[in-house]
């Protein structure tokens, strides 16, 4: 089935499409809490207890049960955390570690640095009494508390937090399984030898590293050279295998580019005409319930997608576009077509966005030169010095 609609749509368009279709591509199975670093939660996780669990000192001191006395002597008896500590005297202080549960009517506390001792005897001042310094149950967490909420990554900072809690196992969005593939009879594999006219399968490398941030499998799928026969075969075979296929080059719609032949023939295309600059032309389709990016050749354009449609698509926790882009200043004044979204590489100095001076989109050395890319939206026909506009950082 193909789409008929071939008229442009914008970048706000594009991701809604993305939107809809991404509802249906993630699959859910519990996992063990150790294994599940960098993994993507499926529903909200709630805290099973309180923490703490009973009133603990938090800090190392003495406890004891009369305010009014100024001297009471010390205990042999230490209480330590792990324990109930239950025969106890209202006629001693106790030394009590960290951690450590408060016994029932020994409430007045009193923190090694601010206490009076002969070692026998503990000088009781009413000013130095610090009751503060006892965590209440459930101080650091409530019962019932989410701790993480659906869709949000598992970082190690939560994973901590769920340990702590006594999460043993968690529900997570299966790994995607995506397979990498690039066209062109030119490409050559990086580290064989060149000839002049060929040029490094360099754009492969770029996809595979961006998408290992993300919680997917990747295959190298090697080179598609310019052959409708076995381009064909290429996909009819692969795509049961993944979840998603990326291709670089071979995207547009003149007569040699076969990838863009076979999908506009075999596939139901969501979209392949986006008003934005660079990054165009590529392609989404689906084929046998499986998914299709087809990105265009030029390394920034490559970018350009994987930034704001690849990784929307396969990121379950990815809100809006700009949920993680930064405010930035423009140091510079510009005109653009009104009618698309331009993302202008920049270097930032004294929080300002300047231009790199490059000006093709195929120059690779103008992105590892800029900082990342502040974005200008349609309807917007100039860019104005000392405007504020839209910044997305290149990560590191």
């Amino acid at each position: 089935r193909v789409c008929t609609n071939s008229s442009s749509i914008s970048l706000k368009k594009a991701l809604q499409l993305i939107d809809k279709e991404k509802k249906n591509l993630f699959k859910i199975s519990k996992i063990k809490l150790s294994k599940a670093l960098n993994k993507v939660v499926a529903e909200d996780i709630l805290s099973p207890i309180n923490l703490p669990s009973l009133d603990c000192a938090g800090l190392d001191g003495f406890v004891f049960n009369s305010s009014h006395k100024s001297k009471l002597p010390i205990s042999k008896k230490i209480i330590t955390p792990g324990k109930i500590f239950k025969n106890h005297s209202h006629n001693y202080a106790y030394r009590i570690n960290t951690g450590a549960i408060i016994p029932k009517n020994l409430s007045n506390f009193v923190s090694i640095e601010n206490s009076k001792t002969d070692n026998v005897s503990l000088f009781i001042s009413q000013s130095k009494i610090s009751n503060k310094d006892i965590k209440k149950k459930g101080e650091d967490l409530k019962k019932g508390k989410i701790l993480i909420r659906k869709n949000e990554k598992i970082n190690f900072l939560k994973l901590s937090l769920l340990a702590s809690a006594g999460i043993v196992n968690v529900k997570i969005f299966s790994s995607l399984k995506i397979g990498i593939v690039s066209n062109g009879d030119e490409l050559v594999k990086i580290g064989n030898i060149k000839k002049k006219e060929q040029v490094y399968d360099s754009n492969k490398l770029q996809i595979i590293n961006f998408l290992k941030k993300f919680n997917v499998s990747i295959k190298d799928l090697g080179i598609l050279k310019d052959n409708e026969k076995k381009i064909e075969n290429f996909y009819k075979k692969r795509i049961q295998k993944y979840d998603l296929i990326i291709s670089s080059g071979g995207s547009s719609f003149s007569s040699g580019d076969l990838i863009s032949k076979f999908l506009n023939k075999n596939t139901k295309t969501i979209f392949k005409y986006i008003r934005i600059q660079p990054g165009r032309p590529i392609i989404f389709s689906k084929y046998k319930q499986k998914y299709i990016f087809s990105l265009p050749g030029n390394p920034l354009a490559v970018l350009v997608n994987l930034i704001f449609l690849v990784s929307f698509f396969i990121n379950p926790s990815a809100g809006e576009m700009f949920s993680l882009s930064q405010k930035i200043k423009s140091g510079f004044n510009d005109t653009k077509n009104p009618n698309i979204t331009k993302f202008y590489r920049v270097i930032i100095k004294n929080n300002i966005a300047f231009p790199h001076n490059s000006k093709g989109s195929a120059k690779l050395i103008s992105v590892s030169e800029s900082d990342g890319l502040m974005v200008i939206n349609e309807n917007v026909k100039s860019i104005k010095k000392g405007n504020i506009y839209e910044f997305f950082k290149f990560e590191i």
